[in-house]
């Protein structure tokens, strides 16, 4: 009887264990680091990369290079000589573009689509394609129609031309067709489980706006092209105003509101009333006399 209890003990204390075990190699499992991002989430972090890389140090660049600002010193004064190399970027390129806002569209696009969020997938796509514009209008020549591809390595680089047109034998989509994609996705309301509401921190879920986003990037991607393709471009443009949906009030702006908080504020603001680099920028002269 004595061998028949202490067996009987063993064998519970086994079981015991066993379940016990499976309990603890449960703590690898972290609340904190889970396996899919839902869209409302990644939605904010998509916007306010993209409306940082935009005002950021390319702003200043840009600003300084069109000469509505005026480099006094630091990286603004190397610019107004046009002393600048592809090292200049690399913060920007590396992290701000291809890390940052245009990994982050993509991966609400798939996050979206996992879920049929239709309406999340239609502004992934139209800020990756604004996105990948401010990429190709800095750089040129870039890495566009194979990005969002995880088996490959070393994206292929897109002709500009391409980027904005598009190219059939390549599988290159344009701009416009993709901004065309995002739009027919916002339309498509009727089996969504889900739409932003407070996480659309550019306007708070009202989809009209979007829209009219969308087709005023249509105008902006035509002015683009103009030169090159103004037979294009023109009837982009006629589209666009003949729909008469469009920006046409600055409250439907495509605008992201930043905090107050250093670290959280515009990179605008923060470079030029709290960094120590504040006096590095100063009115050009082309705008002080105009």
């Amino acid at each position: 009887m004595k061998l028949e209890k202490l067996s009987l003990y063993i064998l519970s204390s086994l079981l015991l264990v066993a379940v016990s075990c499976d309990d603890f190699f449960d703590i690898n499992d972290s609340p904190n680091n889970p396996d899919a991002v839902p869209p409302e989430v990644l939605l904010p972090t998509v916007l306010t990369g993209a409306a940082f890389a935009n005002a950021n140090e390319l702003n200043r660049f840009a600003s300084v290079a069109v000469t509505y600002m005026a480099g006094a010193g630091g990286s603004p004064a190397a610019y107004d000589i046009y002393n600048v190399d592809g090292a200049d970027f690399n913060n920007q390129w590396q992290f701000e573009i291809y890390g940052g806002a245009l990994v982050n569209s993509e991966e609400l696009i798939q996050s979206a689509e996992n879920l049929g969020s239709t309406v999340y997938i239609g502004i992934a796509k139209i800020m990756r394609a604004y996105t990948a514009s401010i990429a190709t209008d800095l750089w040129g020549d870039v890495p566009y129609s194979q990005t969002s591809d995880r088996e490959i390595p070393q994206p292929r680089i897109d002709l500009q031309r391409d980027i904005y047109l598009g190219n059939e034998s390549l599988g290159i989509q344009s701009l416009f067709d993709l901004v065309r994609e995002g739009i027919t996705y916002l339309d498509d309301t009727s089996t969504t489980v889900t739409t932003p509401t407070t996480d659309d921190i550019a306007y708070g879920g009202r989809l009209d706006n979007w829209e009219k986003a969308a087709n005023t990037l249509l105008l902006k991607f035509a002015m683009q092209i103009s030169e090159v393709e103004p037979a294009t471009a023109t009837g982009i443009i006629n589209e666009v105003y003949n729909d008469n949906n469009y920006i046409d009030a600055n409250d439907e702006d495509l605008n992201i509101s930043f905090g107050t908080l250093i670290g959280s504020q515009s990179p605008v603001f923060t470079y030029t009333r709290v960094s120590l680099f504040r006096d590095e920028l100063i009115m050009s002269d082309a705008v002080l006399e105009a």
